[in-house]
């Protein structure tokens, strides 16, 4: 893995789903991290400053959409990249997630590669951090 490798954390609470998007990550030159819900991700967010966050929308708990509010109204995490995904077509959620603030809705399935071309794209047209 590259010395200066983007960190990526991955929120899901399907294990096999951080397994996949981890082991391709890694692949791709990515520094992943995981979480298992909302409160767990913001706690390591805040913590480590990822570069992306990648969340599943449907978690028990808080949901991506309040994950992606929490995040984006705290000074150490409000710069963030984050792309949300979701099995859920509806133009609603789509619409909830950017007024959350993700920069990114994908849908799933979404494979390992096309998550690391958005992740990629986040990353360079990402505001500097205090801007």
């Amino acid at each position: 893995m590259p010395l200066n490798a983007p960190v990526i954390l991955l929120v899901d609470d399907h294990p096999d789903s951080v397994e996949m998007y981890t082991v391709g990550l890694l692949a791709m030159g990515f520094q992943p991290l995981s979480a298992a819900n909302a409160d767990d991700a913001f706690a390591r967010a805040c913590e480590c400053q990822p570069d992306v966050i990648v969340a599943d929308v449907a978690m028990p708990g808080a949901s991506g959409f309040e994950l992606t509010r929490r995040l984006r109204g705290h000074a150490r995490t409000k710069d963030a990249g984050i792309i949300l995904l979701t099995g859920h077509a509806l133009d609603s959620a789509r619409q909830e997630a950017a007024a959350a603030g993700a920069d990114r809705f994908l849908l799933k399935p979404c494979l390992p590669e096309e998550l690391a071309l958005e992740i990629r794209d986040v990353i360079a047209h990402r505001r500097p951090v205090g801007q």
